[in-house]
């Protein structure tokens, strides 16, 4: 093919349909809707790219069509671009494995006319797939597995080898003093790929898969769960009951087997093509081994199946049903939005797009199901795969794509869930609470509140109660508060809090100020705006105390802290404008902090300073004390310490405090990681300069540098470790003595212990634990020691659960 006409078939794709050309171009049998394409500029390789990226999506022509026509253009080329094509189809198996029988045809077409490129192309495969196990790409794996499987169809990968690779991952489960997760992980791999293979598998290699089923279903039957509740976000088994999420499948695949590897959902596209594909020849895969587990192996939680929706529910869908729970066809519908969901998570619109088109393929009522799965994304303990605001904004356009489908689906969810609540986890109310929050405020909050005006007559401390609550806590972060007062109906006014205003304790309008101390606190603020240098300050402030706290000259602690309260709510009261003059402010004076604060109980002086400065405005809270703790005058234990003192401890009945203990936590995290990069890198760095010629290159010099910074580093990862135990022990220590001191004072007063209370603090604490089990792990020696065999069975349960869980 001459080169002006390779540049006319690629300019010429379906996939470049709706672009505008200088010349008007034909495509085998494709034309754009609008008749026109736009003159490409880029070059062939990327336009290669682009049809293999796009094929499979909205076309005037058929699937068959632009695979035969797209494959065709691909032969052509291969004698140039042959590795660009096989590594572009390699990493779109991985980046859109919704449409994996799309491209493992295209393999399979390739395969057959040109033997060379189906081994090449497997040889790929293998490379990514033992790289992808080495760096602990986990989800990337499963998705090569599955193509790898899918190959087997289109007569690309002998189904001996595919064989051999679940049986590689399936000895995993014969390894000794293994974690759990490991080898859930690897049957989870090989289970899950089973629906795009098992019947050719039983055809050719019945006996094989049958030896395998009865492995994996040996695995299953001895196979720990207590860790269950833990990950349920409904505390009630019904109407929705939770199964774990392997369960689940294995269940499905049992059901798929006993109907002959039969399912509705699947495109199978090498069908289409059986003609041309069945002389080809299939290709062995070279020996994958499976990296052996140590203890730095971090592996994906196992989860909750979320279900919300059943016949009953559907609405205008007419005859059609919902697949069964335990039906394989419930599986392959919600892993393809999954997988939609993960593939265009860059862009919402997209995915929305995609999520539209794939419930317009199958004929049964997707949207439900779409609905279902986003929202237990959003509601997925402990964390789900994605930042939650995607999910919400993804439902957002959906409501913008089907205004007449899915605003009906999504109304019928939330009210149905509102209804629920009392059989929701509550860390998974908080998580409705934060996404209604935010979807109200792009719909003006617009709400059947009517509907909800029982509510208003419930205790406050009821279900109900505390997600409208957070509701409008959230509202009220988001938008205006006269906006916000102005949009909600009266009846629920009262919910929304009070206008996030600043309480400074020494103003001399307060009745409860000391005249002493106002004029004190006049002079300081007076300083502050005259910019008075840090130096001056510190001596004005030493001053102005002793002068007006003479009683406080010989009793440094008290006078310590009566600065450092004073210092703290002057430098919010000069910075209260927006939360941004008050990072800038406390950045400005961070050395004067640090000169004045040595101790954990003015830390605690500190921190107190900052809560009631900004009472009324949970947000300012969390996020200055994020800042302070990030800028180091205070640190995670004196959060911790302060955040269970027997004033502040009631709160873990609202979510601001827990996002209070979150961030800390997620600062002393990241610390550690960043120390622990740090001298990984160095190591990487003086290993390459020790393999270096040492006369040629005269590096002695650059060695002994390098040695000194990675012993330096290595001290910090130390400090870094001593930290992050001491931070989760004292978690730890605290939660325990909070919890057995009301276990205690309600059995001594015959009083029911199972409390909201007591509930928001077991449940919270559990998704603290589960959030952090990575860096947890590294502190179960030390937290045995907190979780004594003499404890209340009632706490340890909940770090038994979490023990079961990661090891």
């Amino acid at each position: 093919m001459s080169a002006r006409a390779k540049k006319r078939s690629l300019d010429q794709s379906p996939e470049n349909e709706g672009r505008r050309p200088h010349k008007r171009f034909r495509f085998g049998n494709f034309r754009s809707d609008s008749g026109q394409l736009q003159e490409q500029e880029q070059s062939d390789e990327t336009k290669l790219e682009m049809l293999i990226e796009k094929v499979g999506e909205k076309s005037t022509a058929t699937l068959e069509k632009n695979l035969e026509t797209l494959a065709n253009v691909l032969v052509d080329d291969l004698k140039t671009y042959k590795e660009k094509i096989l590594q572009v189809i390699c990493n779109c198996a991985t980046s859109h494995p919704e449409k994996t029988t799309i491209y493992s045809t295209l393999v399979g077409i390739l395969n057959a006319r040109k033997f060379e490129v189906g081994e090449e192309f497997v040889d790929m495969m293998v490379e990514s797939l033992k790289e992808n196990l080495a760096l602990g790409n986990y989800e990337k794996v499963r998705k090569l597995v599955r193509f790898l499987a899918d190959l087997v169809n289109s007569k690309v990968v002998a189904s001996a080898s595919i064989m051999s690779l679940f049986d590689t991952f399936i000895t995993v489960t014969y390894e000794p003093d293994i974690p759990q997760v490991r080898s859930d992980w690897y049957v989870y791999c090989v289970v899950s790929s089973l629906p795009w293979v098992g019947r050719e598998l039983q055809e050719r290699k019945k006996h094989e898969l049958e030896r395998l089923v009865t492995a994996i279903d040996n695995y299953m039957n001895k196979r720990r769960t207590s860790y269950l509740p833990a990950l349920q976000m409904w505390t009630a088994a019904k109407p929705y009951e939770q199964a774990e999420y392997l369960e689940v499948l294995w269940n499905q695949i049992q059901k798929m087997r006993a109907n002959g590897w039969k399912e509705r959902v699947l495109l199978r596209t090498f069908m289409a093509f059986e003609g041309e594909i069945a002389s080809a020849m299939s290709h062995p895969m070279l020996p994958v081994s499976v990296p052996v587990h140590t203890e730095a192996s971090v592996y994906p939680l196992p989860r909750a199946i979320f279900r919300m929706f059943g016949n009953e529910d559907l609405q205008d869908a007419g005859n059609d049903t919902l697949p069964a729970d335990d039906s394989i066809d419930r599986y392959l519908i919600e892993e393809t939005i999954s997988d939609i969901v993960l593939a265009y998570s860059n862009n919402r619109k997209s995915a929305s797009m995609q999520l539209v088109l794939f419930s317009q393929r199958v004929k049964m009522p997707v949207d439900y199901v779409i609905v279902e799965v986003l929202i237990g994304k959003i509601l997925q303990l402990p964390y789900a795969q994605e930042v939650p605001i995607y999910y919400s904004c993804l439902l957002i356009e959906l409501c913008k794509c089907l205004p007449t489908v899915y605003p009906l689906i999504l109304s019928q969810a939330t009210k149905m869930l509102f209804e629920k609540l009392d059989g929701m986890n509550t860390v998974s109310i908080n998580k409705l609470a934060t996404w209604f929050s935010y979807h109200l405020n792009n719909f003006q909050f617009q709400w059947t509140w009517k509907e909800w005006e029982g509510a208003l007559a419930l205790p406050v401390h009821h279900c109900k109660m505390r997600f409208l609550i957070e509701v409008f806590t959230k509202c009220s972060r988001l938008a205006e508060h006269d906006l916000l007062v102005e949009q909600i109906p009266v009846e629920f006014r009262g919910l929304i809090p009070h206008e996030p205003e600043p309480i400074f304790k020494y103003s001399s309008e307060e009745d409860n100020t000391a005249p002493v101390e106002a004029e004190l606190v006049d002079q300081l603020l007076a300083a502050f705006r005259n910019k008075t240098a840090e130096k001056d300050l510190a001596v004005l402030l030493d001053g102005l105390v002793l002068q007006y706290f003479p009683e406080l000259l010989n009793n440094r602690e008290a006078l310590v802290e009566k600065k450092v309260d004073i210092l703290t709510q002057c430098v919010l009261q000069v910075s209260a404008k927006t939360i941004s003059h008050s990072f800038n402010a406390f950045a400005k004076f961070r050395p004067l902090f640090l000169n004045l604060i040595s101790t954990r109980k003015e830390r605690m002086v500190c921190l107190q300073s900052v809560a009631d400065f900004w009472q009324l405005s949970s947000q300012r809270q969390s996020l200055i004390m994020d800042k302070l703790n990030k800028m180091q005058i205070i640190d995670t234990v004196t959060i911790i310490n302060w955040l269970f003192l027997p004033e502040t401890v009631g709160g873990f009945i609202r979510q601001s405090l827990w996002e209070i203990l979150k961030a800390a936590l997620h600062k002393t995290n990241t610390t550690y990681h960043r120390a622990c990069e740090a001298v990984e890198a160095a190591k990487g760095k003086l290993e390459k300069l020790s393999s270096l010629d040492d006369v040629a290159m005269g590096s002695n010099s650059d060695r002994d540098e390098l040695e000194e910074q990675v012993r330096k580093l290595e001290e910090e990862v130390d400090d870094a470790d001593t930290t992050l135990t001491e931070v989760y022990v004292t978690l730890c220590q605290k939660f325990t003595e909070t919890i057995l001191e009301h276990l205690q004072n309600c059995d001594s007063t015959n009083h029911n212990y199972n409390t909201t209370w007591y509930q928001c603090m077991c449940e919270g604490f559990q998704q603290v634990l589960l959030e952090n089990h990575t860096e947890l792990v590294r502190c179960i020696p030390s937290l045995e020691n907190v979780f004594t065999a003499d404890i209340d069975g009632r706490i340890t349960k909940l770090f038994t659960q979490f023990q079961t869980l990661v090891s």
